[in-house]
């Protein structure tokens, strides 16, 4: 009988016991590999990945000392010590206590040799510029996985491979000596480089900054893109939040990107569609004019023009320049349903645009069979419909680039670790929506509406630049509600070789001021001109002989009076030198296009009054080998003084936020590529 019941045991039985018994000794522990970089388009860092660590504490060791060790880790860890001191009597055996531990911390537990305290290696996310980008780069979460922006969207690729531990443990759930081993490694996740630019990226933040102090919208954006590609080269929305602190930030800020989720009714903006359908189908001439009362019954409805009393007699390039309603509603009623909807989709509204980015809404098109005609009439000068500000823009980049429709895409190429390619993003055509010469001739007629119509404040000094203004009631549950606008600026530059396209958008602004003219054209201008600058774009000789718009005379040539102090820009890059410039109310002059500063008069510290021009001597970029003289960064924010060092190859460590007001090494050491400058900032209200 014993014979026959070991056989069984041993034998015919053994098999599932064995299992049985390893699953009850064996313990599987995963460790999470550091998870890839995400760059924008010159490499520069964005998102990391680094090598943390996971917390363990093995509860049966602590015995009678569990609260001591409790209030030592967390005293390090700088975590609240009840809850460890629950975990630890809460569970048995392997407690995870915490994770995404950074090395200096992880060292100072090694140093405490605390009894049954295990570290496992796992990666963490850190962001070097702070809110830059925000939206577009998402965040993870405490599991190291991807919860908003390209972080989930390109969750797979970024992650990595997990590995694990093994380890045996007694029928007490106490750990085997030396049985923890190495079960498998982890690989790390692959990086992307994406279509951002950097410090494009900086000039939208900047002048979304602006907006939000002056005019204090519900949510604004800014998108730059490609004209001929689709590549997004910026894409900055309000408000913003911090993703390594996400979770002390209101859901509703982070958990929809406003740029490619926000529907909106697009106002005068969409008039470049309808105009671009006419021109097209030849249902109107440029020349051709129409007689705008100031309003029109369309089944009973007065439609109103935005001009009292009308424009009178006036043609269909006036109609654009002017942004008339009149023009605008005969013009859809003329192109009929069957030609105004093939243009709405051709131009891709109604669609997602297929950008890789998470949570993208279609917009909203009412259904062909249910459209009228006042449908028609309202939806040709904006209202009726509802589209996302990348949808905008990217059928504004089909009129920019000749005709065609490509789809956005904001990750350029895939990488490895090492560098090599995984995958590189191509354009993607997606089709022809007007021909190049129907594009040329709306693009002529937009430039006008910068040049003499409703969006003279857009205009830049040395580009042609085209584009349109918008400014739409927002709609509520009984009509539009009351003093809420969104208003709006789409345009591009320059003129005849687009490389610019730019969206800038205010949902409900406040103080007074709501027209896209008055409140988006501006930015738009400020956006275009850095942009073109950034991007070496030359200036085109025809744009100086264009008479400057009044609007724009009057700024330069009636300043308020102002004393300023001159700032110290000596060996600071041209570009960032001429912007320091601009914010504090001067003007400069230099015959070079590029350089570092080696001269300038007046002084700085020289007290002048406001429009004054600053005379910049420039001289070449040190040689590799050469020692770099640091700039004065005093009075600069965070993002300005980054942006300075790196473009001299400095490293850059800033402390506390604000402006900068001390540094080391200081202004005018001589110092070689890669040197850490250390910059103390401090809140504005605190320097007053």
């Amino acid at each position: 009988m014993l014979v026959g019941r070991l056989f069984w045991l041993q034998i015919v039985w053994g098999g599932e016991l064995r299992h049985r018994a390893a699953q009850i000794r064996v313990k599987n522990i995963a460790t999470q590999p550091a998870r890839g970089n995400i760059y924008d388009c010159n490499h520069n860092d964005l998102v990391t990945g680094h090598q943390g660590y996971s917390i363990y504490l093995f509860s049966d060791k602590q015995e009678k000392n569990a609260r001591q060790t409790a209030i030592k880790v967390a005293h390090i860890l700088k975590i609240n010590p009840e809850e460890v001191y629950k975990k630890i009597n809460r569970q048995n055996g392997y407690v995870l206590i915490e994770t995404g531990v950074d090395s200096e911390r992880a060292g100072l537990l090694r140093q405490a040799k605390i009894k049954g305290l295990e570290m496992v290696e796992a990666g963490t996310r850190q962001y070097p510029q702070e809110d830059l980008a925000a939206h577009v780069l998402g965040f993870t979460g405490t599991d190291g996985q991807g919860l908003t922006g390209l972080e989930v969207s390109y969750d797979e690729v970024l992650r990595g491979k997990s590995g694990h531990l093994v380890m045996e443990k007694d029928a007490q759930e106490r750990q085997l000596l030396q049985t923890l081993t190495l079960a498998s490694p982890v690989s790390p996740g692959n990086n992307l480089v994406l279509t951002l630019d950097q410090t494009i990226q900086f000039f939208a933040e900047r002048e979304l900054n602006k907006i939000m102090a002056t005019y204090k919208p519900e949510r604004a954006v800014i998108i730059v893109m490609a004209p001929k590609t689709g590549a997004i080269l910026a894409l900055a929305c309000r408000p913003a939040f911090y993703p390594d602190r996400w979770e002390k930030t209101a859901p509703a800020i982070w958990e929809k990107n406003p740029a490619i989720s926000f529907n909106y009714e697009p106002g005068s903006t969409f008039k470049m569609f309808v105009a671009a359908a006419a021109l097209e189908e030849k249902a109107v001439r440029e020349n051709e004019y129409f007689y705008c009362s100031g309003k029109v019954k369309i089944k009973g409805r007065q439609l109103a023009c935005w001009k009292g009393g009308g424009h009178g007699s006036i043609s269909f390039k006036e109609g654009i320049q002017n942004s008339c309603n009149t023009v605008f509603i005969q013009t859809g009623l003329r192109l009929g349903k069957e030609r105004f909807y093939k243009y709405l989709r051709d131009f891709g509204f109604g669609t997602v645009t297929g950008v890789d980015l998470p949570g993208e809404e279609e917009g909203i098109v009412i259904p062909p069979g249910e459209a009228t005609s006042l449908n028609l009439a309202t939806m040709a000068i904006g209202e009726s419909v509802a589209v996302t500000p990348l949808q905008m823009l990217t059928a504004t980049c089909a009129i920019a680039n000749g005709g065609y429709l490509y789809q956005p895409y904001i990750v350029q190429a895939v990488e490895k670790p090492n560098g090599e390619k995984v995958k590189v993003t191509k354009p993607k055509l997606i089709r022809r929506v007007i021909s190049p010469a129907t594009a040329r001739q709306l693009a002529g007629s937009l430039e006008k509406v910068v040049l003499e119509g409703t969006g003279k404040s857009a205009f830049v000094e040395g580009y042609r630049v085209a584009g349109k203004t918008g400014t739409a009631q927002v709609p509520g549950p009984k009509g539009y509600l009351s003093g809420k606008y969104v208003a709006s600026f789409a345009g591009f530059a320059p003129v005849d070789d687009p490389k610019i396209a730019v969206l800038v958008l205010l949902a409900e602004p406040k103080g007074g001021a709501y027209h896209g003219g008055e409140v988006a054209a501006p930015a738009f201008s400020s956006v275009v001109r850095d942009t073109l600058r950034k991007l070496k774009v030359p200036e085109e000789p025809d744009a100086q002989n264009l008479v400057t718009p009044p609007a724009i005379q009057r700024q330069v040539a009636e300043p308020p009076a102002k004393n300023i102090i001159v700032p110290n820009i000596i060996g600071f890059p041209l570009a960032e030198a001429l912007n320091i410039i601009r914010e504090r109310g001067l003007n400069s002059w230099t015959p070079a296009s590029d350089g570092l500063i080696t001269g300038q008069k007046p002084a700085a510290g020289s007290q002048v009054l406001n429009g004054t021009v600053i005379k910049l001597e420039t001289g070449p970029f040190p040689a590799p080998s050469t020692k770099i003289s640091v700039p004065d960064l005093t009075g600069l924010a965070v993002k300005q003084a980054g942006i300075v060092l790196e473009k001299l190859a400095l490293s850059f460590t800033p402390q506390g936020g604000g402006l900068a007001v001390k540094q080391y090494p200081g202004p005018g050491t001589k110092v070689v590529k890669g040197t850490i400058i250390k910059v103390e900032f401090k809140p504005l209200n605190s320097l007053n």
